[in-house]
C-alpha cells in the first residue's frame, strides 16, 4: 500500500468494539452507539485528531478550513515545509494554522478566494471537504461519464456543479457514505461536523483497502444497446451485468415518442445525438406524481457544461431547447416510485432565445427587458469578462423568476462557490449563460422582467 505504510495501518483493521460498555475509550461524549465512534477512535489511536483539553472531543463542533486540512496533513503523515509562510492575507504569521495552509497553497492542494483571503476560520462544508480529501491524500479522482452519473442522484445535488466529480469518487471508492448521510439529499452545502470529519478521513485511508476488496469500485459500467431489451412497456431491461442501482436507459432518435414504467424511483435516460442546430420541444408525463427532467450536451469529458433544466407543472415536466449539434442525455425521474410514463419529443420553432445557441449577449450597464410569453419556458443570455471583476447579474421579479448563471469551460471558479443572480461576484475571466425561467407560474402567463449585468 502506498497510501499508508506507518502507524496509520490500525486503520485498517480496527474493530467496531461491541459489548456492554457505553463510554468511549477516549472520549465520555463518544459512547460506543455513536455514529461516528469507529472512526474517531481509530483516529485518535493513530494521532490524526485529538480531544478537547476538558476531555471531550465534541463531535457535533463544526469543523473550520483550516483544522480540517491540518486533520489531513497528519492524516497523510506530511510535514509541512515551514518555508512555506506569507501565502493568504487573512493567514496569521507564526499561527498555529499558518504551516499547513502555505504548504497546501506552494503545492496547489488549495486556493484562496478572488479577494486573496483564505477564510482559514470559515466552516469547511462537505463538498470542500471532499475536494480537499482529494487532493491532500492523493486519491485519484474518477471521470464522470454519462452511466457515473447514476451514483450521484440527489435531489439537491446537479450532476454538473464543480463538486460532483469529488462527490461521486467519494461513492465509488467507499469513503461515502457514512453513517447518518443516507437518503435522497446530500447536502452539499451544510458544514462538516467534527465527527463527520473522522468519518470522512477514516474512510479515505482505506480507500486501497475498498479497492482491493472491490475490484469494479473504480468504474461504472454503462448499459450499452447491444447488452439491452426492450420490453413491450417501452423500458430497457439491463442485462444482468449492470449495476442494480444504476438507472435505465435507451439510445433513440430524435424526435421520439417513447412511454414506460419507472423500476421504483430509479431515474431513466434517453441517449440521442443531434445532427443540425434545432429547437426541441419534450414533454414527459407520469400517471402518479410528478416528474422531473434534464437534458445534457455531453462532452468528451464525460461532463456538461450546458444542461437544460425541466419546467415542472402538474404531473408534467417540459423543455423547449435549442440544441447545438452533439450527444443529448434526457433523464427524467419520478417522485411517485413504479409510476408510468409517456416522453413526447417534437421540432418545434421557438421565439430564438431557447438555449445556449442563441442567447441574446449582455452588456454592463445595459439592461434588457423581455417577456416570457406562452410556452416560452426560458430565456437565455451571456457575457464575457476579460478580466477580473465584480458584479452583479440583477433581475427584476426575483420572487417569481428563476435565474441560473452558468460558468462554462474557459472559466477558472477559484474556491468552492460559484455565481449566482443579485448577488454580487467577484468574476473570473471565461464566458458565461444565464437563464430566466418562471419559478411557480403556469407556462400560460405571460412573465415580463428586466435582466441587468452592473
Amino acid at each position: 500500500m502506498r497510501r499508508f505504510r506507518s502507524s496509520l495501518a490500525v486503520l485498517v483493521a480496527f474493530p467496531l468494539i461491541v459489548g456492554t460498555a457505553t463510554a468511549s475509550i477516549f472520549f465520555p461524549d463518544v459512547p460506543v452507539t455513536h455514529l461516528q465512534y469507529q472512526a474517531i477512535e481509530a483516529l485518535v489511536e493513530a494521532g490524526v485528531i485529538n480531544g478537547n483539553p476538558d476531555g471531550t472531543f465534541e463531535p457535533e463542533e463544526i469543523v473550520n478550513r483550516a483544522a480540517f486540512l491540518k486533520m489531513l496533513y497528519k492524516a497523510k503523515g506530511k510535514v509541512p515545509d515551514p518555508s512555506s509562510v506569507r501565502c493568504f492575507k487573512d493567514v496569521i504569521p507564526e499561527s498555529w494554522y499558518e504551516p499547513f495552509v502555505c504548504d497546501a497553497a506552494a503545492n496547489k492542494l488549495v486556493n484562496g478566494y478572488p479577494d486573496g483571503n483564505f477564510r482559514p476560520a470559515q466552516e469547511v462544508n462537505r463538498v470542500e471537504a471532499l475536494k480537499m480529501i482529494m487532493l491532500v491524500l492523493d486519491i485519484g479522482v474518477e471521470e464522470l461519464d454519462a452511466a457515473a452519473k447514476d451514483v450521484v442522484k440527489f435531489v439537491d445535488v446537479s450532476t454538473s456543479a464543480w463538486y460532483t466529480q469529488y462527490l461521486y469518487t467519494a461513492y465509488v471508492k467507499g469513503i461515502l457514505p457514512i453513517p447518518g448521510q443516507e437518503g435522497s439529499r446530500f447536502y452539499p452545502d451544510r458544514a462538516l461536523l467534527r465527527g463527520e470529519a473522522a468519518s470522512y478521513i477514516f474512510n479515505s485511508l482505506n480507500v486501497e483497502l475498498f479497492e482491493a476488496h472491490n475490484p469494479s469500485s473504480s468504474s461504472v459500467q454503462a448499459t450499452s444497446s447491444e447488452d439491452e431489451t426492450e420490453s413491450s412497456s417501452g423500458v430497457a431491461a439491463s442485462s444482468s451485468s449492470s449495476s442494480s442501482t444504476a438507472s435505465t436507459g435507451l439510445s433513440v432518435s430524435f424526435p421520439f415518442d417513447k412511454s414506460g414504467k419507472f423500476d421504483g424511483k430509479k431515474p431513466y435516460m434517453y441517449l440521442f445525438d443531434i445532427t443540425t442546430p434545432t429547437t426541441a420541444f419534450t414533454q414527459i408525463d407520469v400517471s402518479t406524481g410528478k416528474v422531473s427532467c434534464t437534458l445534457y450536451l455531453i462532452e468528451d469529458t464525460g461532463f456538461s457544461s450546458e444542461y437544460f433544466l425541466g419546467h415542472k407543472e402538474g404531473d408534467s415536466c417540459y423543455l423547449q431547447t435549442s440544441l447545438n449539434p452533439g450527444s443529448y442525455q434526457l433523464q427524467i425521474q419520478p417522485t411517485v416510485a413504479d409510476t408510468t410514463f409517456t416522453v413526447t419529443s417534437s421540432v418545434r420553432v421557438g421565439d430564438g432565445n431557447d438555449g445556449f445557441r442563441d442567447a441574446v449577449r449582455l452588456y454592463e450597464g445595459n439592461p434588457r427587458t423581455s417577456i416570457l410569453e406562452q410556452d416560452d419556458l426560458k430565456d437565455w443570455y451571456s457575457f464575457v469578462v476579460s478580466s477580473e471583476q465584480s458584479m452583479t447579474v440583477d433581475i427584476t421579479n426575483a420572487s417569481e423568476l428563476d435565474c441560473i448563471i452558468y460558468a462554462m469551460a474557459d472559466v477558472d471558479l477559484f474556491g468552492f462557490t460559484g455565481p449566482e443572480c443579485s448577488q454580487s461576484y467577484s468574476y473570473p475571466p471565461g464566458s458565461y449563460y444565464v437563464a430566466v425561467s418562471r419559478r411557480v407560474a403556469s407556462r400560460l402567463i405571460l412573465k415580463t422582467y428586466t435582466v441587468q449585468l452592473r
